[in-house]
């Protein structure tokens, strides 16, 4: 298995912060490994926020605190701030193009894109991904913290619903006593959410990053290593690209530039690596925020069928906290499937923690993802002969 050697060079990088300096030297460092295995590589370029994790519902929820202050004294201006701030939330928890690049100062970064030799003009047949950015550190991770994150989120989106509707009921009902007691309940809620996100920020840090997602840039890596051998002996049916996407811990920026330049056939297939050094290899079933993608049902038997082979090892995942980069693809009709690696508690280790260092991940689980990926892509070209 050659996922483990690449796991322990890429983890000296330490922590890739998204839209950093240190991101954009992982990404050379990615480059020259894959000009040595003989691909054809492109850093491609774009501009990301930050940190959409933290500033992108600060910015919103002020915005809403001040619809709040403003719906006693101009209330039809207020409701009209109180719906416009929701847009950008709503448009990143949708996965959309209306985000928070509206509102956030953006930053280079670049995805890492390898080709085989002489294959910068043909489409590929699948598209193996990993990102190698990392998440910023902080009380929001904290082990403390951990099991509260989701009833978090779940509290500061009900005090913003909470809050436009106490903005449209001041313009609506400006007698009744009992919407004054919504809009400051409400916005206390904001405020100290706000303010928890907004700390939280201010003192964090990126994490070293070594399972998530070291973890699946290693195995990326690894199976571009073994096609290019196989590659010396025989043609192979499938043209497969590798790609490494920047600021995927910011709303998966860099699959969504990826896609957006890229010549892309309909059926193009994507195989997404993420977060796979630690516990029971999962494959997705689908994945959403507000509204759920399911992934492709191909896919999805051909990896029940290798599990069933392996004895059940490998098990399917209905969804999870925050989206991969397989849901891009996957809503935009291509055939996508996404990989994670889940203790029997359902929790990723480490998670976004800055202990998420190389002596804490499994090798026994990384190597199973890269033989067990190779597999579905020796799978995938046996079919393709056949069809």
């Amino acid at each position: 298995m050659k996922s483990w050697k690449y796991l322990e060079e890429f983890a000296r990088l330490g922590p890739r912060g998204s839209a950093s300096e240190e991101e954009r030297r992982a990404a050379e460092w990615l480059a020259q490994k894959l000009r040595q295995l003989g691909y054809e590589v492109e850093l491609q370029p774009f501009r990301s926020p930050r940190h959409t994790l933290y500033l992108g519902p600060a910015v919103v929820m002020a915005a809403e605190l001040l619809a709040l202050w403003l719906s006693a004294r101009q209330p039809a201006l207020a409701a009209a701030l109180a719906a416009a701030a929701l847009v950008p939330l709503v448009g990143e928890l949708l996965a959309t193009r209306v985000n928070f690049d509206w509102i956030l100062p953006k930053y280079p970064s670049q995805n890492v894109v390898a080709r085989p030799p002489g294959g910068r003009g043909a489409a590929p047949d699948v598209v193996i991904s990993a990102h190698y950015d990392t998440q910023w550190g902080s009380w929001l991770f904290a082990p403390f913290f951990r099991r509260l994150v989701r009833p978090f989120f779940l509290v500061a989106y009900a005090g913003l619903v909470a809050a436009v509707l106490a903005v449209a009921l001041r313009w609506a009902l400006p007698a009744a006593a009992w919407v004054d007691t919504l809009a400051r309940a409400s916005a206390a809620v904001l405020a100290c959410v706000g303010a928890f996100l907004l700390g939280s920020w201010l003192t964090g840090r990126a994490v070293p990053g070594a399972n998530d997602n070291g973890s699946g840039v290693a195995v990326a890596l690894a199976l571009a290593h073994r096609w290019m051998d196989e590659a010396k002996s025989g043609a192979p049916a499938l043209t497969p690209w590798f790609v490494f996407t920047g600021c995927e811990e910011t709303g998966l920026r860099g699959m969504r530039q990826f896609l957006q330049d890229a010549p892309l056939k309909p059926g193009t297939v994507f195989i997404n690596i993420d977060n796979v050094g630690g516990g029971r290899l999962r494959y997705f079933l689908g994945e959403g925020m507000l509204l759920y993608q399911r992934y492709d049902p191909e896919l999805i038997r051909l990896a029940e069928e290798l599990s069933r082979r392996r004895g059940g090892e490998v098990k399917p995942l209905a969804n999870w906290l925050l989206p991969t980069d397989g849901l891009l693809p996957a809503k935009q009709g291509f055939r996508a499937l996404s990989f994670l690696a889940l203790t029997d508690d359902n929790a990723i280790p480490n998670y976004h923690w800055h202990t998420d260092t190389i002596e804490r991940v499994e090798r026994d689980v990384v190597e199973l993802t890269e033989q067990f990926v190779w597999e579905c892509l020796r799978e995938l070209e046996e079919r393709s002969r056949a069809a």
